[in-house]
């Protein structure tokens, strides 16, 4: 798991984590820090608001130095429907100037000069604890810091760490730290205004977002048909976290990828899309090809097939072309034989991890108790 953006990486120091861990509270996963900095002569506004600390809210301050311990969820990659990295981190120490080493020995939520955000498993009301200790030192004009600090919630029961041993840490001025977060914020939003364009461009050339859905594939047909072999693209919508993985599957390769579901109708290539997993189809695969080609020719799929019952769930969108097809299929919490067919291939391509889920004893279940309440109703 990388991050993007973060000052520990500009400073290609990749050994500062935050370690996570999962309920049992003996397996564990490590986040890269996305801002690990210190920074002299510096503080904080006497009227900050005690929210996430943002950049306006650093000021010059000769009498003191910041040290900034985060992990900013959406400053990691491929955090986009991530549930792994959801619930950012921030620990802020405003710290005294000194000449050689400091030391702060049993931490906890109210220590002077410490500020906390941990939004781990959601900002609603839970008990919340940090204990540890924490020591950084000077050799000319370098820093470093050791420290065991541990962050703990109870009701959810959740547990974090910031394990530091001896690490150099960039150390900036205030003017550093002010030149290089106003550079990360243009790289930010140079990505935004990407997203931006590309919306607006194709809106623009229609009356309603519902008509770009309805008419991509007539219009993308009429002015470049299609004339290649076999290919198809699979989207599997998360709604819950505005996130979609695509495979893209032709005759030669497989491309797995993860994007916001959001642009699943206006851009199967979206930049902002990372790749996940990608592979050559060997000769067998390719005879997998060939089969989902030969049924869906033949099979009158529908447009969609919905479970009236189940807003979200399992959604799953499906475009197949050729030279001499082109079909578009939603199956929103509902087993259809023919789609069932195309994932079961998909699935013997795929690493299994990657497997879709499409159940059939599980999905006429649901279908059976969505028919029996709309009946009764």
């Amino acid at each position: 798991m990388k991050s993007y953006g973060s000052f520990g990486q500009i400073y290609k120091d990749t050994s500062a984590f935050l370690t996570r861990f999962v309920e049992d509270q003996t397996t564990f996963y490590r986040i890269p820090l996305t801002k690990y900095c210190f920074i002299k002569q510096a503080g904080l506004k006497r009227d900050w608001p005690n929210g996430w600390i943002m950049k306006w809210d650093v000021i010059n301050k000769p009498t003191s130095n910041l040290l900034f311990l985060e992990m900013n969820s959406t400053d990691v990659e491929d955090w986009v429907g991530n549930q792994s990295v959801s619930g950012s981190v921030q620990l802020i120490f405003e710290l005294p100037s000194f000449n050689d080493s400091i030391i702060l020995k049993n931490l906890t939520y109210k220590t002077k000069g410490l500020n906390i955000i941990n939004n781990y498993d959601g900002g609603k009301s839970k008990k919340k604890y940090l204990y540890g200790e924490l020591k950084l030192w000077k050799i000319k004009e370098r820093v470093f810091i050791s420290s065991l600090i541990n962050l703990i919630t109870e009701k959810p029961k959740t547990k974090q760490q910031f394990v530091l041993d001896s690490n150099m840490i960039p150390s900036l001025s205030f003017e550093q730290y002010q030149e290089l977060t106003n550079q990360i914020d243009s790289t930010r939003q140079a990505k935004v205004d990407i997203m931006v364009e590309d919306l607006v461009e194709t809106v623009s050339v229609r009356d309603s977002l519902l008509e770009i859905e309805d008419s991509r594939i007539k219009d993308s047909l009429r002015h470049n048909p299609y004339k290649g072999s076999f290919r198809f693209w699979i989207s599997k919508l998360n709604k819950g976290v505005y996130s979609r993985v695509t495979y893209a599957i032709n005759n030669d390769s497989l491309l797995i990828k993860k994007g916001p579901y959001d642009f699943i109708y206006l851009a199967k290539n979206y930049p902002i899309d990372s790749i996940y997993f990608s592979k050559k189809l060997n000769k067998n695969e390719k005879v997998l090809l060939t089969n989902i080609e030969n049924r869906i020719e033949v099979d009158s799929l529908e447009d969609s097939y919905d479970n009236l019952c189940i807003i979200n769930g399992l959604i799953i969108s499906f475009s197949f072309e050729s030279a001499k097809f082109s079909k578009e299929v939603t199956v929103s919490n509902y087993y259809n034989e023919t789609i069932a067919y195309v994932i079961g291939q998909v699935n013997k391509i795929v690493p299994k991890k990657y497997r879709i889920f499409y159940d059939k004893k599980i999905l006429l279940k649901m279908q059976l108790q969505c028919d029996k309440t709309l009946n009764e109703n």
